[in-house]
């Protein structure tokens, strides 16, 4: 399903994940680091890299994962590099990483659903690479903590309710700032 949904810009990223992941020792520096570089160079010369970004985040994400899971880099670390490289990305661009958290990490909750994933770690793993990536670039990581639980809890609410209230326990015990957001949402 999520081949069909895969825009131009995710085809490109998925097969540049897999060229540079086949027989590389450091996989999720690597993929970090591919997305990361690869989603600058799709975003440098953009009218407004930010609106960009938005419209083309979740394709880079599925993409990329689709791609990790190819050459068999899958799992809660692959989610995190992915996510965590695309927001940094972003804001190497000159666009605002905080615009984009939401939907990297609901999308990378989809896609891991739609591969056949572990979608309680994915969600904690997508969250954790989003706030970091914008603690690492000097933003507002309150917001990035509402912005990725949300994207997180929204996205699993779309597999199942049982998925989605496992995703809301994960993170209340595992993320640093969760409870407080899904207490009030």
């Amino acid at each position: 399903m999520t081949e069909s949904i895969l825009g131009e810009l995710g085809e490109k990223m998925k097969n540049t994940v897999i060229s540079v992941l086949e027989g590389v020792d450091e996989v999720y520096d690597t993929l970090f680091d591919t997305v990361r570089g690869n989603v600058v160079s799709f975003l440098e010369g953009t009218g407004d890299v930010t609106t960009t970004a938005m419209e083309s985040v979740s394709d880079v994400v599925v993409g990329a994962l689709q791609g990790a899971k190819s050459v068999g880099t899958a799992g809660t670390e692959a989610v995190t590099g992915v996510v965590r490289g695309t927001i940094k990305g972003v804001s190497e661009a000159g666009g605002e990483a905080g615009s984009v958290v939401k939907n990297a990490v609901a999308a990378a909750v989809s896609s891991t659903s739609e591969l056949g994933g572990d979608v309680t770690g994915a969600a904690v793993g997508a969250v954790q690479g989003a706030i970091e990536a914008v603690r690492d670039v000097g933003g507002d990581v309150g917001k990035a903590t509402t912005d990725a639980v949300t994207g997180a809890i929204e996205a699993a609410g779309k597999v199942g309710t049982e998925v989605a209230d496992s995703v809301k326990d994960v993170l209340s015990s595992g993320v640093e700032g969760a409870k407080d957001v899904i207490e009030k949402i």
